[in-house]
């Protein structure tokens, strides 16, 4: 049913309907109170009473509204009107970078770091607040008619923790083409899990295909996890060696040789242009010595055989005068073949003396050149037979500029004279220019500030006539030049015209009918969300968003978390039919709410029907597999104390 004209929350009018998937539909919206257009997420009315995928909805709208970044798709409300259950979010006038790498085939050098640096920059801003975004493909990333990069749809994203992991079998369908082998594996996903698949999106936008096809998705799963890529710049030659280098280290399959973490990415691909050798890209390449063909050595010494053989013809008539003739064509032979070795190790022990005096390389050991300035370090090291190179120049807040920082090998170390010592010599602080964050978002603001070195002071609220939340100040002012890295910027944030804001009550520990009366005093509107809590009674309030004391436009839905009391496990069985003339047939069943494995056996289909034992809490849905092909959802409700008939 479509819900366009409809107008929700008292000032979203839906415009037209622009998009839809399994789980929500999407609409253009009009935002009446800011004068604005945005985009409205809408979850499917047949899923509304299904916990599991509210539960699903709403914490995919908690992990993106948690970030604020210009590269990432911004969360603007959540709220509920009837049974419509919704996310506002920032509205993208553009295309999926995969319609723009289909409509351009490759992406030129300047396009793909474009693009990829502010990728780099929104996954920093999520991996920085342990939210990893799992499903990185060009699919989800939008580009906006102004040419910024927009990251999208972290509906499958989950906080950072030690049990964070990828099920097998599990979500992978539309992504398997950029997931990592840890993926692939059903291992361990942390950032660097991120950087993989960003580092096939850059492939793909170089080269115009994926690195790895094939017939089925476990295939080419396999191949993420055992195939060697093809370099891209065997697909296309026109690509610098330094963007190659940067996506081949991405793509590494042993995450620990990968970049560390994606800012450190941007900085290499904000100088692939610059620099398109490439030779200050890490790389990791096997080494393996070849084989070398030694030359034959050769005794100059040795007596040639039948040196003496050549034929005197058979003029002498006298025996006598012929063997006198061979005697002293023997002794004139030694003699010159004496003379001949004297000569020979004469100028040996000479050329010898003279290598070993001028070009013989001895044993030194490193002087440590760290803290002295570049004259004095070379000094040093010229003093010790050794070659003295400048690597890198980097910034330093400690370190007067000039001075080292890093050298290697390190002091101590012995080497052969003439070895170079490379070092890595301070740039001093970093001097930037302050940028303009006026009428920006204060989360805006300070992502702005932080991405360009400089500190967020603490914020002054003033009254202003402008929207809530935005800044209206900042010192020093936009646009101060040769300001140091780490400077601190104060904001001053508008709070909005007095009679349309209110301050938000604590409601944290009251029932939650008492709960609602405080924020509906206060002008306030409540979202219930109900979770199981072991240590929280049940009907009582454990969270709130925003926090207490939050100044805030009345009208506004507060977050409010409910407890449904300690979770009761109980057992439920389901029955699935098979079919089929095959020996083996491979059952899965999954749970939607957190896409986990909850089966996974192989029946014969003769057997008819299987019943699958299951162990859970509440009302749970579960997606079923049969040898990987999806064959429906069910819903079981654990609550009931019967035994649930298939």
């Amino acid at each position: 049913m479509s819900l366009v004209g409809k107008m929700l929350g008292g000032r979203y009018e839906l415009l037209e309907k622009i998009g839809e998937g399994g789980m929500a539909v999407v609409y253009k919206a009009k935002c009446h109170f800011l004068n604005r257009y945005v985009a409205v997420k809408i979850l499917r009315p047949e899923l509304v009473e299904n916990k599991e995928f509210l539960a699903r909805f709403q914490r995919e709208s908690q992990s993106a509204a948690s970030l604020s970044h210009p590269n990432i798709v911004n969360i603007y409300d959540v709220g509920q009107e009837d049974e419509i259950h919704y996310i506002v979010m920032e509205y993208v006038n553009g295309k999926t970078l995969k319609e723009y790498i289909r409509e351009k085939g490759r992406l030129t050098a300047e396009d793909t770091v474009r693009i990829g640096s502010q990728i780099c920059s929104a996954l920093h801003h999520a991996h920085s607040r342990n939210i990893i975004h799992r499903d990185i493909k060009p699919q989800n990333i939008l580009l906006s008619e102004d040419g910024t990069v927009k990251v999208a749809d972290f509906g499958i994203a989950r906080a950072v923790t030690s049990a964070t992991v990828t099920m097998a079998g599990a979500d992978v369908i539309g992504s398997v083409h950029y997931f990592s082998p840890e993926q692939a594996r059903g291992g361990h996903v942390d950032k660097k899990s991120d950087i993989y698949s960003l580092g096939i999106v850059l492939y793909e936008m170089v080269t115009g295909v994926v690195p790895f096809e094939g017939d089925s998705a476990v295939s080419v799963a396999l191949k993420h996890i055992q195939e060697k890529v093809t370099p891209p710049g065997e697909i296309n030659q026109d690509i610098p060696k330094s963007i190659q280098y940067i996506i081949e280290r991405a793509i590494e399959k042993d995450c620990n040789k990968r970049y560390d973490d994606a800012d450190e990415m941007r900085s290499d691909l904000n100088r692939a242009l610059k620099e398109p050798d490439g030779k200050y890209v890490k790389r990791f390449v096997e080494n393996d010595q070849a084989t070398r063909i030694l030359p034959a050595i050769h005794d100059p010494g040795h007596p040639e055989e039948d040196k003496q053989g050549k034929s005197r013809g058979d003029s002498s008539p006298d025996p006598e005068e012929k063997d006198a003739g061979k005697r002293r064509g023997r002794i004139g032979n030694r003699i010159i073949v004496g003379v001949i070795l004297v000569a020979f190790l004469v100028l040996f022990f000479m050329l010898r003396g003279i290598y070993l005096r001028e070009f013989a390389r001895k044993d030194t050991i490193v002087p440590g050149v760290v803290g002295y300035d570049e004259k004095a370090a070379n000094k040093m090291l010229k003093g010790k037979g050794l070659v003295m190179k400048v690597v890198q120049w980097k910034n330093s807040d400690t370190v007067p500029r000039g001075q080292i920082l890093f050298q290697d090998p390190s002091e101590g170390q012995t080497v052969k004279s003439d070895s170079s010592v490379e070092v890595t010599v301070s740039d001093g602080v970093k001097k930037v220019t302050v940028p303009d964050v006026e009428n920006l978002p204060q989360r805006n603001a300070e992502i702005k500030l932080e991405d360009a070195g400089l500190k967020v002071g603490t914020p002054e609220y003033v009254d202003s006539d402008k929207v809530s939340g935005y800044v209206v100040k900042q010192d020093p002012s936009a646009y101060t030049k040769e300001v140091p890295v780490g400077t601190e910027v104060r904001l001053f944030v508008s709070t909005g015209p007095r009679d349309h804001m209110t301050e938000v009550d604590k409601v944290i520990d009251l029932q939650e009918d008492m709960a609602q009366e405080l924020l509906r005093k206060a002008g306030l509107d409540s979202n219930i969300i109900r979770e199981y809590n072991d240590e929280v009674e049940t009907g009582v309030v454990y969270q709130q968003s925003p926090d207490p004391g939050t100044n805030v436009e009345k009208g506004r839905k507060v977050d409010v978390w409910v407890s449904l009391g300690k979770k009761v496990i109980s057992h439920k069985k389901m029955t699935i039919e098979l079919t089929g003339t095959g020996e083996k047939v491979r059952v899965q069943v999954v749970r939607a709410s957190d896409d986990k494995v909850m089966y996974d056996e192989e029946h014969r289909p003769s057997d008819g029907a299987v019943q699958i034992p299951l162990e859970d809490s509440g009302v749970q849905s579960y997606a079923i597999w049969i040898d990987n092909v999806y064959q429906g959802t069910r819903t079981l409700d654990f609550s009931r104390k019967e035994r649930e008939r298939e």
